[in-house]
């Protein structure tokens, strides 16, 4: 709850700056944001830990005596805890304990996942491990939209999450487990309808996780970099969809800032990685059709900027250039510092980014880039001493030319130069 209050009143701050509502307005509704916040209190606390442990001592308990019961007595306990929580919590809701009533709906997800796997162990039924997870995941997911339990929600996209984890990790798993896809569509669309924001991190994170392990499995295998590189394009080209839904139409519902964040950090792991199996010998060159792709990706990351006309921080059209530039000179392979270059840009261009849309943690996450870029090249040297000094000097001094020259030729929102 205080996440949500917290996020409206930068709403209403960024209303007034907008001029959508006049100060008094503004002051009006902040207030009345603080008279009705409410504080999660440490009671509410300690009983989701009580329900965390009640949920581990039911599990120990029966595994303990597990040899000493019967089949029907072992799916008695199991079924009887999952129906006796979600009765308690039908009871805690009619009585408006709402966030004690979600903790049991939670609890008895948790005694389904149980009965799952034991169920499984006791009739020896065969299976990859991954097709129990999902089977509790499904179920979960249909007790959150039965329920409307957040928290139910949330613990079906960890849970789909570790699935897929495990159907690419495990023996003779297969990279870009595209069933997963659909899947988390569905989830998706839920949350964006529910407007549940912390579960909605969870399932951006969700996706985040299936890609990152997605290409490294491609690229350890294979030493096949052409994922890598269509990822690149496309966080940038989301990126830009992103903030344009922000200065706009908003069609995440608020969630832009939190969308281009995970972009970014998908945006320099592909950096990240480009770099390192640069260093150690084991970059591939990227062909003439990955190249070709890059142009649809360009398209979606400038037409914001034609079709809504807006100039909103669209230097990431440059970014997008620099980096299709970057691909060719991978071709020529005649400039030893253009991934740190590339790197240096987008970490600068996203503490710009950042502070003009107002994202606190893109602002941040810029300037962390940028320390490690800077740090990485100065333990790593590969190019020499001498020629690392030289790209600090020739970095500094582009730095301080856009900083001191650029904005006397480039006019700010009211239209000045």
């Amino acid at each position: 709850m205080a996440l949500t209050l917290s996020h409206t009143a930068k709403q209403i701050e960024d209303w007034r700056e907008r001029g959508l509502i006049d100060a008094a307005t503004a002051r009006t509704l902040t207030d009345d944001l603080g008279a009705n916040e409410t504080t999660r209190s440490f009671a509410s606390v300690a009983v989701w830990l009580g329900i965390i442990c009640l949920a581990f001592g039911a599990m120990t308990f029966v595994a303990a005596n597990w040899d000493a019961l019967s089949r029907f007595m072992r799916m008695a306990v199991l079924m009887g805890g999952v129906l006796a929580s979600y009765i308690a919590a039908a009871v805690l809701y009619r009585r408006n304990y709402s966030g004690l009533a979600e903790s049991f709906v939670v609890l008895g997800c948790g005694v389904f996942g149980a009965a799952v796997m034991l169920t499984g162990q006791m009739y020896h039924l065969s299976g990859p491990p991954a097709g129990g997870i999902f089977l509790w995941a499904l179920g979960t997911f249909i007790a959150a939209v039965a329920t409307g339990s957040a928290g139910a929600l949330g613990l079906s996209i960890i849970l789909t999450t570790l699935w897929t984890t495990m159907t690419m990790t495990t023996g003779g798993g297969e990279p870009f487990h595209l069933l997963f896809l659909p899947v988390w569509a569905v989830l998706a669309v839920y949350v964006w309808w529910i407007r549940a924001r912390w579960v909605a991190h969870l399932c951006a994170m969700g996706l985040l996780v299936w890609l990152g392990v997605s290409l490294i499995t491609v690229i350890v295998e294979n030493m096949d970099f052409t994922a890598m590189y269509l990822a690149l394009m496309a966080g940038f080209a989301g990126i830009s969809l992103a903030i344009a839904s922000a200065r706009s139409v908003r069609v995440l519902r608020g969630f832009e800032g939190a969308a281009v964040l995970y972009l970014l950090v998908l945006v320099y792991g592909a950096i990240a990685f480009l770099y390192g199996f640069r260093e150690i010998g084991g970059l591939t060159i990227p062909a003439l059709p990955v190249m070709a792709s890059a142009l649809p990706f360009a398209a979606l990351a400038v037409w914001p900027a034609f079709v809504l006309r807006e100039r909103f921080d669209h230097i990431l059209a440059t970014i997008w250039v620099g980096m299709t530039i970057i691909v060719a000179l991978l071709l020529l392979e005649e400039f030893p510092y253009i991934v740190e270059v590339f790197a240096l840009a987008v970490s600068v261009w996203t503490i710009r980014m950042g502070g003009r849309q107002g994202w606190a943690m893109v602002t941040t996450l810029g300037y962390f880039a940028f320390a490690v870029t800077m740090f990485i090249i100065y333990t790593v040297a590969a190019h020499g001493l001498l020629g690392t000094s030289f790209f600090y000097i020739g970095a500094g001094v582009l730095l301080l030319v856009g900083a001191l020259v650029v904005p006397r030729f480039v006019p700010d929102r009211e239209g000045r130069t």
